[in-house]
Order: C-alpha cells, then structure tokens, then sequence
C-alpha cells in the first residue's frame, strides 16, 4: 500500500512538474535572463546566459536572494538584485563588490556541488562568458 501510495505521489509530482514547465514555454518564459547590472558599465566579457527556472527548482530563492527574508518589506516580499546592495566598488555598508558577490555565489556554489560529487554547473570563465 505505501508503495502505491508512494508511485501515486511521485506521478502526481510529475504532472505538475511538466505543467509548469509547458506553462512557462506557452508564455515565452523559459526562464533563462542574461546576468547584466548598469552598475558595470560595459562588460569585458559576453553576458551569462542564467536560467532562472532551473536554478529555482534545485534551491531556494534565499540561496542567491540571501536578502529574501530579511528585507522583503523593502522589495515586496520578492528578492532583490544583486545590484541593488552590492555595488562595483567596496562601500562601508556592504563590503562585498558586486562582481565578487556574484561570482562567490555561482561558481562558489558550482564548486560545492561538484566537490559534494553532485552534477553541476560550469567553473571556468570561458564557459559562462560565451558568445551566442
């Protein structure tokens, strides 16, 4: 009986996992964003090509969006840009640069994974800096 049970849930996740995804492609919301901030000006390298769905259905938003709880008042309970605390140069208040911030947080916890000996993303700049 549990087994059924447990055959009965995983087909339910299932549908609702391709639901979403089938959804998101009908409105053109694949979910993959070019990483780019103002706060850089012109980029020395190609944009990388991030794609948001998947990266929210390995973690939680407050992984990257480690802002997500403390100040969702401040942003409607959605989490903030990079950009908007981390700027491209050290200030007193926050004292990680924007480009360290994101680079800590991806290839950081790409390095994780793979040393967890879980499939991961890239760790080479040339992989996530390409050209399309």
């Amino acid at each position: 009986m549990k087994q059924l049970r447990l055959i009965f849930i995983l087909v339910i996740a299932g549908i609702m996992a391709a639901s979403i995804v089938w959804s998101q492609e009908e409105k053109g919301l694949e979910g993959v964003m070019d990483l780019k901030s103002r706060e850089f000006g012109q980029h020395q390298r190609p944009q990388v090509k991030f794609d948001h769905y998947l990266h929210e259905t390995i973690m939680r938003c407050r992984v990257c969006h480690h802002d997500f709880y403390v100040f969702s008042n401040r942003n409607e309970g959605k989490g903030s840009k990079c950009a908007t605390c981390h700027k491209r140069e050290i200030n007193k208040d926050i004292p990680i640069p924007l480009l360290t911030a994101f680079h800590n947080r991806c290839k950081g916890c790409h390095e994780n994974y793979i040393k967890w000996g879980r499939t991961s993303g890239p760790v080479m700049c040339g992989t996530c800096h390409k050209k399309t």
